[in-house]
């Protein structure tokens, strides 16, 4: 009898506890639910709504002139969420749920800037930071991930940033050049000194001939000038 009323005693234990983990599966499944939900609406986010946050962290605040800044410096795109076709991290899916509570009404409209390859250009077949847009331009910043906003991006991407920025390298380049030619090179004369009108005439004729080059390269593969295509949808 007493073996009997222990077997029982077990069995409604180890019926509560399946009951426990049921309600646990049941939490967890929702919790993916919502999550799924909200990368579905970062990924068909097309059009800007500001949403009405309280209580945010102001130093998370950026304005549009702020991020244009950034992503000329660095060659980045600022587009809507429905045009990203990287991966979403579980991270910045966290950080949209506690940002969503704070909200007056549901998220629904969201902005990453990335690198062109993170985006389904309208024309076309590194680290991305998700905004959501607030009134008077300013932007929230809810998550960055990856590491693409080195140092390294900025100094190589610094002549693509307007034609000033490239011309000005033309020019260097073209400086560098005529400084590192021997002077037996540029003319005949063995009593020749290093600076004269030889060395002007070769500097001239360098940056002319760099000049052709950078432009026809640029034109022929579409080049754009970041400043034009930190929030462009296109390719080239």
């Amino acid at each position: 009898m007493a073996a009997h009323t222990e077997r029982e005693r077990l069995e409604r234990l180890l019926l509560g506890q399946e009951n426990i983990m049921e309600e646990v599966y049941l939490l967890l499944h929702d919790e993916q639910k919502q999550d799924d939900i909200l990368k579905a609406m970062v990924r068909s986010s097309m059009k800007e709504h500001p949403a009405r946050i309280a209580g945010i962290d102001p130093d998370r605040v950026y304005h549009r002139d702020s991020i244009k800044a950034i992503c000329v410096q660095y060659r980045l795109r600022f587009l809507p969420g429905g045009l990203f076709k990287g991966t979403i991290p579980n991270q910045a899916v966290y950080a949209l749920r506690g940002l969503e509570r704070k909200s007056e009404a549901p998220l629904t409209s969201f902005m990453l800037m990335a690198p062109a390859s993170r985006f389904k250009l309208c024309d076309s077949e590194v680290d991305p930071l998700l905004f959501v847009p607030m009134d008077n331009d300013l932007y929230y910043l809810v998550h960055k991930w990856g590491n693409d906003l080195g140092p390294i991006r900025r100094i190589v991407n610094w002549p693509l940033r307007t034609p000033a920025h490239l011309a000005t390298l033309v020019v260097l380049f073209g400086l560098v050049l005529s400084l590192f030619v021997p002077t037996g090179i540029l003319t005949s004369d063995p009593a020749a000194s290093f600076w004269g009108l030889h060395r002007l005439l070769f500097l001239f004729w360098s940056i002319m001939v760099s000049a052709s080059f950078t432009v026809f390269g640029w034109f022929a593969f579409f080049g754009q000038f970041s400043n034009d295509a930190w929030n462009s949808k296109y390719f080239n």
